[in-house]
This record gives structure tokens, C-alpha cells and sequence, in this order.
């Protein structure tokens, strides 16, 4: 069995298959019900009845349980029911939050890197300069210091 992707219009589309396997289905339960009635009225006759006429009956109440199970999978009625206040959100819109949430934290990252390397840039400047005056002040002192020898 091949897989499909799901199409952008996935939502409708299994809405008009689910209504038209619905009444496809409520047709054939209806279809059957006076027969079943018949099957199931006379439970105290039932050595009367011929045997294929009983096999009959038994096919068709094994046919009528099985499409009202089908109907119960087609509203998904065995699924667990979703409490109020829970949200769902998709598995495609997880990974897209997560790979937003990610490609931020890379941003701020490297806003972060940048701004620290601005920050050590700065302060090796700053005392860098410092280490300069502080030598140039050295340098005058001493040259100050031989002239007045």
C-alpha cells in the first residue's frame, strides 16, 4: 500500500467521504432492520425455522453488527474523548514551533557572542590604552627625571 501526502483540502475531503460512507451506511442498517426484527421477534420459534433460513438470520445479524461497528470507526467513537480545555496541536505545527524556538535561540546566541566580543574588544582596547599612558606617563617622568640630574 502506497501512502499519499495529505493535501491542503485533506479536511474537507474526508468530511464529504465520512457523510457519504454515513448514509451509504444508515441505508443498509435500515435496509435490514425489518428483517432483523423479523429474525429477533420469535426467539421461542426458532425450531421451526429451517436451518438455512437460521443461517440466513445469523448472516444477518453478523452483517448489521458489523456495519454499526463500521459506522462507530467512522465517527472514531472508540477513541478516547478529548476533555474540555485540552488543546491539540498538530505534530507539523510542533516541529515548526520547535524549529522556530531553535532558530531563535541560535539568534540570541550569536547576538550574544557578538556582543561579548564587542565588550573583550573594548576592554583590550581600553587597557591597552591605559598600558600606553601609563608607559608615555613612565617614560615622561623618567625623561623628566634625567634632565633635572
Amino acid at each position: 500500500m502506497e501512502l499519499l501526502p495529505v493535501s491542503k483540502d485533506y479536511d474537507q475531503v474526508s468530511e464529504h467521504v465520512r457523510t457519504f460512507s454515513a448514509n451509504a451506511l444508515y441505508e443498509m442498517i435500515a435496509g435490514l432492520r425489518p428483517y432483523v426484527s423479523e429474525a429477533l421477534s420469535d426467539p421461542g420459534g426458532i425450531h421451526d425455522v429451517e436451518p438455512s433460513r437460521l443461517v440466513a438470520y445469523t448472516q444477518l445479524l453478523k452483517l448489521q453488527s458489523s456495519l454499526i461497528k463500521d459506522l462507530g470507526l467512522l465517527y472514531r467513537v472508540q477513541d478516547r474523548p478529548m476533555p474540555e480545555g485540552e488543546e491539540q496541536i498538530p505534530a507539523s505545527a510542533v516541529a515548526r514551533i520547535l524549529a522556530e524556538a531553535q532558530a531563535a535561540a541560535a539568534a540570541e546566541l550569536e547576538a550574544a557572542v557578538a556582543a561579548t566580543e564587542a565588550r573583550i574588544r573594548a576592554d583590550v582596547e581600553t587597557r591597552t590604552r591605559l598600558s600606553l599612558e601609563a608607559a608615555k606617563e613612565q617614560v615622561l617622568g623618567a625623561a623628566a627625571a634625567l634632565r633635572r640630574r
